[in-house]
């Protein structure tokens, strides 16, 4: 079988997009960016992390992983994210056939203008040829080994992904100007283009993302409020209230004064990533900006409050990769379209191709 899937590795999470041509429609999914001595014999493995065999090596992948993970790596061309991308291969990939499988990822801006950096890491990160990998989903599932043929590679630049979305893609031209603000968990990626193209002179990375955001929340609660771990911080932030719970032995003062405390840091979190970009000589009244990335949508009410004109897109978490997975279908010859980006419903499927499904995978 054919397959087209796009990898997005973070220093959190490696968000993947899958298009399934027979049914013209895409799936998303993620797995954390961590990985760990594993054993196949493990009867308690945790949701979301997967048992795989790769090269010799028996690895645990995913939330059930033990260590740091990549949050302090400062290249994506190492064993951790070659492992997740193949982790995520593997799981998308059929048992009982070997399949073809067209592969995009992709590297921060500056590194992929280098060519020689781009193919480095293009060899690296997806092997040519078959791979095979055993793989344990849960701990119910037997170990299956599966083999697939990485067909064709693409290496896409960080932050292109935004330019492929519906409602963007559509006002591309060769004289559109376009700001993408790409915040993830470690850093801040600050990238503007002449329509498809990079001016990298104008682009830079900065130490601006989640995971620097939720260690000052947490100091700020914990010096002015009460103490506040950052595990605690991150499910504020992730929360409809971002307030510190209630419930837990605060009081209703010290509630509403978290509630204040945290929009003021916030705000000046996303004061922050607009000085960037004027420091890089955004012309900001007059550039469409857009966010993507998971902490944009953690910040969207304040970048929309300080910048005024920025659209946070609706798939901030997953844009890269359904960008990448766009276009690279565009190019491939079994496609050679623009493929949709959400599912579309199924035309007489029935349980029985839900089954074949399942069995497939």
């Amino acid at each position: 079988m054919e397959r087209y899937i796009a990898v997005d590795s973070g220093k959190f999470a490696s968000n993947v997009a899958e298009y399934k041509a027979e049914k013209n429609s895409v799936r998303t999914f993620s797995i954390r960016t961590k990985v760990s001595e594993g054993d196949f014999r493990d009867d308690a493995i945790e949701e979301n992390t997967v048992i795989v065999k790769i090269d010799g090596k028996v690895y645990k992948v995913g939330n059930g992983a033990k260590g740091l993970g990549a949050e302090l790596e400062t290249t994506k061309k190492t064993d951790i994210h070659r492992i997740c991308v193949l982790a995520a291969l593997a799981t998308v990939a059929s048992a009982k056939e070997v399949d073809d499988i067209n592969v995009a990822v992709g590297l921060p801006a500056t590194d992929w203008e280098n060519v020689s950096t781009r193919m480095d890491y293009k060899d690296f990160i997806l092997p040519k040829g078959e791979v095979t990998v055993e793989f344990k989903k849960d701990s119910a599932s037997d170990v299956v080994k599966k083999t697939f043929r990485i067909k064709n590679r693409y290496v896409f630049p960080e932050s292109y992904g935004a330019l492929a979305q519906d409602g963007v893609l559509e006002t591309i031209t060769p004289t559109s100007i376009t700001g993408v603000i790409d915040i993830g968990n470690l850093n801040l990626n600050a990238t503007l283009w002449q329509g498809t193209e990079l001016i990298s002179d104008k682009s830079t990375t900065a130490n601006l993302g989640g995971a620097l955001l939720i260690q000052q929340l947490s100091q700020e609660i914990s010096a002015n409020i009460t103490p506040c771990n950052e595990l605690i911080t991150a499910n504020i932030l992730k929360s409809d209230d971002r307030a510190i719970p209630s419930g837990a032995g605060a009081s209703k003062e010290q509630i509403d004064k978290s509630r204040e405390l945290i929009k003021k840091v916030l705000k000046e979190h996303a004061g922050k990533v607009k000085n960037v970009c004027l420091a890089k000589d955004w012309s900001l009244n007059v550039t469409r900006l857009i966010a993507i990335g998971g902490t944009s949508k953690d910040l969207a009410d304040e970048l929309s409050e300080v910048f005024g004109n920025i659209t946070v897109l609706p798939d901030a978490t997953f844009c890269n990769a359904l960008g990448y997975l766009r276009m690279m279908c565009a190019r491939e010859p079994g496609v050679k379209a623009i493929i949709p980006l959400h599912e579309v419903p199924a035309i007489n499927k029935t349980k029985k191709d839900d089954k074949k499904e399942e069995k497939s995978a």
